[in-house]
């Protein structure tokens, strides 16, 4: 008679105990979505919030989280994941260029990406112009904790050139179209201060 009562005793607690653990599990599972939400993850949270629904279709939080993620994924809202979102989140504490030709520069960007992501991330650009413009035209600037993608913006519009981002790569055109770009160009980017001409890469 004893071992009867434990073995119903035991079968109810195991019953009763499931809907508890479930609960807590999507409850776990549902408070992950949201912090992938939170940080615009919207692909990863989507799969979390559905999983969810899948165990608990009346779950209406976890419900509206998922068509809002729907909605973000259609309207490509979101943390770029490409080069130029990767490049965004490098930050060089300093930049001098004086008189630096473009060839050096991004030469010296490249480098610097490398060893502040610990070789983890390598740089590859292209220079479409010629050998004469990669040597001749001359950058000059100066910046402080600067994400790289707003340096190499700053270098393409003191080059006069187009930046485009490739899959693998920074392309940076001076002769996009049928236009001509100047080989040299030394104006500082607005709102920062050239330094005096030492050296040609800091």
């Amino acid at each position: 008679m004893k071992t009867i009562a434990i073995l119903l005793l035991t079968y109810l607690t195991v019953i009763l105990a499931a809907p508890v653990s479930a609960q807590k599990n999507a409850q776990s599972v549902y408070n992950e979505g949201v912090a992938l939400f939170n940080e615009e993850r919207y692909d990863e949270a989507l799969v979390l919030f559905e999983q969810v629904l899948k165990s608990n279709p009346g779950f209406v939080y976890a419900r509206n989280y998922a068509a809002r993620c729907k909605t973000a994924i259609v309207r490509n809202v979101g943390p770029k994941n490409d080069l130029e979102g990767r490049l965004s989140r490098i930050i060089i504490p300093e930049i001098a260029f004086a008189e630096a030709p473009i060839g050096d520069t991004l030469d010296y960007l490249a480098s610097r990406a490398q060893e502040l992501t610990k070789g983890e991330t390598v740089v590859n650009f292209i220079y479409k112009g010629t050998p004469e413009q990669r040597s001749g035209t001359s950058i000059t600037l100066s910046l402080r904790n600067v994400p790289l993608s707003e340096a190499i913006k700053y270098v393409g519009e003191l080059s006069r050139s187009k930046v485009n981002y490739e899959p693998h790569a920074v392309v940076i055109d001076p002769n996009p179209g049928t236009g001509t770009v100047p080989v040299t160009n030394t104006a500082p980017a607005p709102g920062f201060t050239a330094p005096t001409p030492k050296s040609t890469l800091p």
